[in-house]
């Protein structure tokens, strides 16, 4: 059993690295991660067409690595579950929309920046 647990934490402690070293900068990292953040908040309250827009966002910004991708996708199921954990309330539609164009205006930047 200790085996198990010590294998997971190591494959998990070797994906995020790789993961880190595929963006280019921890800005670009970042930005990733703060959209899968908003991600699962958008999943939780149902804003599924935030969702849609944040997706388009990445597809449009990054550069076609599984590795980013998946740096998304962990993100938003950390966020959603800690959302539920939390037992947060949505936020304000309208002000989450401007929370999202702004996050997909950082992603975008940072990475035709570069």
């Amino acid at each position: 059993m200790r085996f198990k647990i010590l294998s997971v934490m190591v494959t998990s402690i070797v994906v995020v690295w790789s993961i880190q070293l595929s963006a280019a900068t921890d800005e670009q990292y970042n930005s990733i991660k703060a959209l899968g953040e908003l991600n699962g908040v958008a999943l939780h309250c149902r804003y599924l067409e935030e969702t849609q827009r944040m997706k388009k966002g990445l597809v449009d910004s990054l550069p076609k690595r599984r590795e980013l991708g998946l740096a998304f996708d962990e993100e938003t199921n950390h966020a959603f579950l800690a959302f539920i954990q939390n037992k947060n309330s949505c936020p304000d539609r309208t002000l989450f929309s401007q929370q999202v164009d702004l996050a997909i205006i950082k992603l975008d930047t940072v990475f035709t920046a570069k």
